[in-house]
């Protein structure tokens, strides 16, 4: 066991109030100037053309089970209510959840919702810049859903925080990983995680 994780109950709580003021998606009308956009354009690829839908997975990246914290819960679902804002319309499916490794030393919060979205590049603009505290933001590889990708790291109570998150035509949403170690891949698990969420329509 990692030290300083042998209270992970009693952190992860206090680490939960502390994300409120790092991950806020709300008041998204403000452009993104933090924003590195020299490989945006290798980063990106085309849309899925057929409408999507968000789903719960039973665990996060076949392992992680939904989390027992209420106030990890709570923050998902802030985090999908301001995902809310950025469509251009209502949403046709949403999904709001948080996820802790078995060992409760890593956690996960996952938001998406579905709509539409004219444009994936200034969505996920207004997205960061309702971020300001995430450092280092720049596109990563959105997976084999398509759309745009970027990933951001911050700071909160002394755990680190990464942030991905992804918009294309159909749907915009973030994961958030809580204390990954170092030897842990946030683009990569970011990859993994949303090829868990979004479905196409049928």
């Amino acid at each position: 066991m990692r030290a300083g994780h042998t209270n992970a109950g009693p952190r992860r709580a206090s680490v939960a109030l502390a994300l409120a003021g790092l991950l806020v998606a709300s008041g998204c009308s403000q452009p993104a100037d933090n924003v590195e956009r020299k490989t945006e354009a290798r980063s990106a690829s085309p849309s899925p053309t057929a409408a999507m839908r968000l789903e719960k997975p039973e665990k996060l990246l076949s392992s992680w089970p939904e989390s027992k914290s209420q106030k990890l819960r709570e923050q998902a679902q802030q985090n999908m209510g301001g995902l809310k804002e950025l469509l251009d319309g209502e949403p046709t499916s949403a999904v709001a959840a948080a996820y802790t490794t078995a060992d409760e030393q890593y956690s996960a919060l996952v938001s998406g919702v579905s709509g539409k979205i004219t444009d994936p590049k200034v969505t996920l603009d207004r997205l960061f810049a309702t971020l300001p505290r995430l450092s280092g933001v720049k596109p990563t590889r959105p997976g084999p859903m398509g759309g745009d990708a970027r990933c951001g790291k911050g700071e909160t109570q002394g755990v680190n925080v990464e942030v991905c998150a992804w918009a294309d035509h159909h749907s915009v949403g973030m994961v958030a990983f809580l204390d990954l170690p170092s030897t842990g891949s946030a683009a990569s698990m970011f990859v993994r995680a949303r090829s868990q969420l979004e479905r196409p329509t049928t």
